[in-house]
């Protein structure tokens, strides 16, 4: 029943809309400490095109990190029913959104549309934000689309990571967190990495293990800072 309704334009809007105030509450209402946002603020302040990076499981935290006034935010969302349900929030938020590829006669279209909406993106000096384990996994495994990204742009990527004291966690695949109003936040931007457009197969490889591992530490080490148990990686890796 539940799922049907998510079917429905209007639903998806009307759920977009509220998960976007939560999101407006949680930003406002949570004391956030920012670390590392030297690491990006210089390339904002030179209107750069960046791709950010963030895990799934974070997503409610992702308006804390920066102010559209400052650069456009411009979030790569899949388009699958819970894409419109993410959609609608952004639209709600005044982010704008690059819808991904849909899986359609067991293949998935629409790839090539999607990176080029973000390549303009990124030209215009916006910043295009990617979960790029989502969205359906495997948790917190990088894979090589948002690389190809900035190979391609020449944009730099940028691992943010977030963490909340006062939250609930989620027995979904990604351990979804819902932070709750009124608490402590921490924010840590990691090291910005940028793909020169000759690297190889193997160095784009390495390059995705070093970000993926950084990523993952920094978010062990926000998560205990704040009281947590750190959320290990699923095995395998991302395709």
């Amino acid at each position: 029943m539940f799922k049907r309704l998510l079917r429905r334009p209007g639903v998806q809007n009307a759920l977009g809309w509220l998960v976007a105030q939560y999101m407006r509450l949680i930003k406002l209402t949570t004391r956030w400490d920012i670390r590392h946002a030297e690491r990006v603020q210089h390339i904002v302040d030179g209107k750069a095109g960046i791709i950010a990076l963030t895990w799934h499981s974070r997503f409610m935290m992702l308006t804390s990190a920066w102010d559209k006034n400052l650069q456009q935010p411009y979030v790569m969302i899949s388009r699958s029913r819970d894409g419109a349900v993410v959609a609608a929030t952004c639209k709600a938020l005044g982010l704008k959104t690059i819808r991904g590829s849909a899986k359609k006669g067991g293949k998935y279209k629409g790839g090539d549309a999607a990176a080029a909406g973000a390549m303009t993106a990124i030209r215009a000096g916006g910043c295009v934000v990617v979960t790029p384990d989502g969205p359906r996994g495997p948790r917190q495994r990088l894979g090589d689309g948002p690389l190809r990204l900035a190979r391609a742009t020449g944009a730099p990527l940028m691992p943010c990571t977030f963490a909340v004291a006062r939250r609930k966690k989620f027995k979904s695949w990604d351990y979804f967190i819902l932070p709750k109003l009124f608490g402590k936040g921490l924010i840590i931007w990691g090291t910005p990495v940028h793909v020169p457009a000759d690297t190889s197969v193997a160095d784009l490889e390495g390059i995705r293990v070093s970000i993926e591992n950084e990523m993952n530490t920094l978010l062990a080490e926000a998560d205990t800072e704040l009281g947590h148990d750190p959320i290990e990686p699923a095995q395998g890796r991302k395709s």
